[in-house]
């Protein structure tokens, strides 16, 4: 197999993209949900906030899919609703696509980067753009940026 040939074969099947709208939509359906489960529980938003130590205002926008909350507040929420995972599970799958959203930006600013004509010096254009990718990516999650530097020969 040529080089050529190699260039034209996918490593993995390519997900399907995620959008913006997607993310933003996948948000609006967790919040409703926690709005669902919340008023089925019979908890008024003020309530639950004192329940989970955060603000009113941060469950109602939460709600609407206005504003994402970390972790500890989806862990918070289904605890003191009784919800048994279904929030925490939620959560997860839309953090996936967020993630899955980030991780094809950074792979398109690679993939420009590296059809642009090739540098002076390659180490440091390496390096700059592996940190600029690096830097929009949250701590403690692998990412596009980790695959790249575990691949390079030692």
């Amino acid at each position: 197999m040529t080089g050529a040939t190699a260039a034209l074969i996918p490593l993995r099947p390519a997900l399907e993209q995620v959008t913006p709208e997607t993310v933003a939509e996948a948000r609006r359906l967790l919040g409703a949900r926690l709005a669902d489960v919340r008023t089925a529980a019979g908890v008024r938003q003020v309530d639950l906030a004192r329940m989970v130590r955060w603000s009113r205002s941060t469950v109602a926008n939460v709600e609407t899919g206005r504003q994402s909350a970390p972790r500890e507040f989806w862990l918070g929420c289904d605890l003191a609703l009784g919800a048994r995972g279904l929030l925490v599970a939620a959560w997860v799958e839309t953090e996936a696509l967020s993630n899955r959203l980030r991780d094809q930006v950074a792979m398109e600013r690679i993939r420009l980067r590296l059809s642009e004509s090739p540098p002076r010096c390659v180490c440091r254009d390496l390096q700059r753009l592996l940190s600029e990718v690096a830097a929009s990516a949250q701590p403690g999650r692998p990412t596009v940026v980790g695959a790249v530097r575990r691949q390079r020969p030692g």
